[in-house]
């Protein structure tokens, strides 16, 4: 008797395991049947991957713009003390009696201090 019995509950757990595969069986062919569902979630990952690129994308420039701004920053500085070290050392260099016999160039001065009042405003016109 103990025989049958032992097939009797082998047979139960056949059936057990029979029935949970079946049922992830029509779960997986359900899912298949669901093209709506399917849909939604592909275009959700499509959206989900797009947002990553224009993220990505626009912390790219971001960076772009703050090294180039950082560049004419420096650029702008170099520029001004270059002019700042030329006019020191014309202001030093210069006989200043024998340039009152000649014409001082004040176009020049004056275009010089133009550019580099320009510089500095947009300078801190782009970091401000």
């Amino acid at each position: 008797m103990s025989t049958q019995s032992e097939e009797a509950d082998r047979l139960r757990a056949e059936i057990a395991a029979t029935r949970a595969e079946l049922a992830e069986t029509a779960e997986r062919l359900a899912a298949k049947a669901d093209v709506k569902g399917r849909a939604k979630e592909a275009a959700a990952e499509a959206v989900d991957g797009a947002k990553q690129r224009v993220g990505a994308a626009a912390s790219t420039v971001a960076d772009k713009a703050g090294s180039a701004a950082s560049a004419v920053a420096n650029r702008a500085t170099g520029a001004a003390t270059s002019v700042r070290d030329t006019v020191r050392d014309t202001v030093r260099d210069t006989d200043f009696a024998a340039e009152a016999r000649r014409p001082l160039p004040w176009a020049v001065i004056a275009g010089a201090a133009a550019a580099v009042i320009v510089i500095v405003y947009a300078v801190r016109r782009r970091r401000g």
